[in-house]
């Protein structure tokens, strides 16, 4: 006969009690949004008691049948059989379905106020939250009975695992670390290489300056400076598309403000890339 192995490591039982509330949740709201897409009035009418129907089939399905949550059985967890008596299973389901359906049932179906119930519902989750917190302490010491329920009833975790504790794989962590190192050494590096002026530099050498056009200068050989003009065709010289505030530099080409602005300010060698014409001593001028 197998031991049963009692240590559970306490993120395991973390880790159940959340899977077990993900799991519960995606169930109940999937079968909710069906019932409700069916008879949206029936459904307001009856919506307690369809909860409470869900709830209960979810927990018969896991602790009634199985002894243990869906979240634990995912981590091949479940509790002590030994401890999980009759008695202890009504007190369970009581305990962790119940509540929410009196919660709702006084919400939706009391048309009056009942001050002193209200009142004892308030008080009653009000001390649950404390006593979950307080619980919540002493299993971080202890590292056994994680909720509250469990605590009351005297209910630990066991694992399926025949005394096999959890594996850890330093091979991802190492990845992640190195990769994590690498993308903060990036991130200083980045923001200090002008891209702008390298993409210059290598286009200027790898493929020379493509002159497509006069330079047209103001009072360069008696030749007046002729304004560009915007049409719907005109597309920004350094991005392609249609100019965004468009701006020039005194050579007859077309930029957006923010195109021509930036490799102004980030490369102060700057060139217009069809003509080589370098910018005045007045700054860009608007179209």
């Amino acid at each position: 006969m197998v031991e049963k192995n009692k240590y559970v490591p306490r993120v395991n039982q973390i880790d159940a009690i959340y899977l077990n509330k993900d799991i519960t949740r995606l169930i109940r709201d999937n079968l909710l949004e069906n019932l409700q897409a069916i008879s949206p009035v029936l459904f307001i009418k009856i919506q307690p008691e369809l909860d409470l129907i869900i709830q209960s089939a979810i927990w018969f399905g896991s602790v009634g049948k199985r002894c243990s949550t869906f979240g634990q059985q995912l981590l091949v967890l479940a509790y002590d059989a030994e401890k999980l008596t009759v008695s202890r299973l009504v007190l369970h389901f009581v305990l962790t379905v119940l509540p929410g359906y009196v919660k709702s049932w006084e919400e939706r179906r009391l048309t009056r106020r009942v001050e002193w119930f209200s009142q004892a519902i308030t008080w009653a989750e009000n001390s649950a939250l404390v006593l979950n917190i307080l619980n919540y302490f002493r299993f971080l010491k202890t590292g056994r009975k994680p909720t509250l329920v469990d605590f009351l009833l005297g209910l630990d975790y066991i694992s399926l695992r025949n005394n096999q504790r959890r594996d850890i794989g330093y091979k991802y962590l190492t990845r992640e670390l190195l990769w994590g190192g690498f993308m903060e050494i990036l991130g200083l590096v980045l923001p200090i290489i002008n891209f702008r002026k390298l993409q210059r530099v290598f286009k200027s050498s790898a493929f020379g300056q493509a002159i497509s056009g006069p330079r047209l200068e103001a009072g360069g050989d008696g030749v007046p400076f002729l304004a560009p003009q915007m049409t719907l065709s005109t597309t920004c010289t350094f991005c392609g598309e249609r100019p965004t505030l468009p701006h020039h530099m005194d050579c007859g080409h077309i930029y957006c403000y923010y195109c021509l602005s930036a490799n102004l300010l980030t490369d102060a060698s700057f060139v217009c890339p069809k003509c080589g014409h370098t910018c005045p001593e007045g700054g860009i001028q608007s179209v």
